[in-house]
């Protein structure tokens, strides 16, 4: 595939640090939740302060705080300053999924409609472009394509089996842990395993990898936690943003970011085989045709 995304060669991969930590967060020692607390919650105390006084304000080692800015990718305290600073240039008055006690019903409606756009924006901050070319190209030469998903991301199992056998993929899709494991077992090392798990640490999406890898299978994995088992068993992965450090993650923020994933990696393989996508559509509008 040739460069199908333009103007991102350039795009600073060290955005999105309050999505970053959110999406980490689980995955951190207790010692990292400290400092990524704070951060969270006191970002421009952080950026004026040393790493003696943060460290100081976390209750943590000086070193613990250089190892959680060296976690996010930053070469030091200070490079994660930077960035940190550049993130609060313009910060909103409240979060977008905030909600205070004296909102009435239509300002209920519009916070969830904004924490939706929000996650949806803060995905696209922290999404690897060049990652999700790759998987693309990936998912044109695979021989077949399982995906496979558990609970809320379940749904957007079929949603993506659907897309991709439109545009003539050999794809399928699987939710229950004994058909997700027996896709894996015969998945061979011309095909590739797209994972969905927000939280990167479900147990049936786990051992479904482990057992394509060990058959030579490509593993794609759609997560929010980069620190997770599943994006360090994935050859490629693409971060959807985390809302919340503590919530479940299976509601609907994930679900639409999961969902934007799937829909661009179809809009990237509708770019690269135009033909092909052109006359399976018309084939499917021709026989949905015949029903009416």
């Amino acid at each position: 595939m040739s460069s199908a995304i333009t103007g991102e060669k350039n795009r600073d991969l060290q955005g999105g640090i309050s999505v970053r930590i959110r999406g980490v967060y689980p995955s951190l020692k207790t010692a990292l939740q400290k400092v990524a607390k704070l951060v969270l919650s006191q970002p421009e105390m952080v950026i004026y302060a040393t790493v003696n006084e943060v460290a100081a304000a976390a209750q943590v080692s000086e070193a613990t705080v250089m190892r959680f800015c060296r976690i996010l990718a930053f070469k030091g305290f200070q490079d994660f300053k930077i960035a940190l600073a550049r993130e609060l240039v313009a910060p909103s008055a409240r979060k977008p999924d905030e909600v205070a006690a004296s909102d009435d019903p239509a300002a209920l409606v519009r916070q969830v409609f904004r924490a939706n756009i929000a996650a949806l924006e803060e995905t696209l901050e922290v999404l690897d472009l060049k990652q999700m070319e790759q998987a693309a190209q990936d998912l044109l030469n695979c021989r077949r394509l399982a995906v496979i998903g558990v609970s809320g991301s379940g749904l957007v199992v079929p949603y993506a089996d659907l897309l991709f056998n439109f545009i003539g993929l050999s794809a399928h899709g699987f939710t229950e842990r004994y058909q997700i494991l027996s896709a894996a077992a015969l998945l061979t090392g011309a095909d590739v395993l797209l994972a969905i798990s927000p939280g990167g640490d479900s147990q049936e999406i786990l051992d479904a990898v482990r057992v394509a890898k060990e058959n030579g299978a490509r593993v794609i994995a759609i997560t929010s936690n980069s620190l997770s088992p599943l994006s360090r068993m994935a050859d490629l992965v693409l971060l959807t943003a985390a809302r919340d450090m503590t919530r479940p993650r299976n509601g609907l923020p994930f679900f639409l970011c999961e969902v934007s994933v799937i829909e661009s990696l179809f809009a990237l393989l509708q770019l690269a085989r135009p033909n092909e996508s052109r006359e399976n559509l018309a084939k499917i509008e021709k026989a949905l045709q015949k029903l009416t």
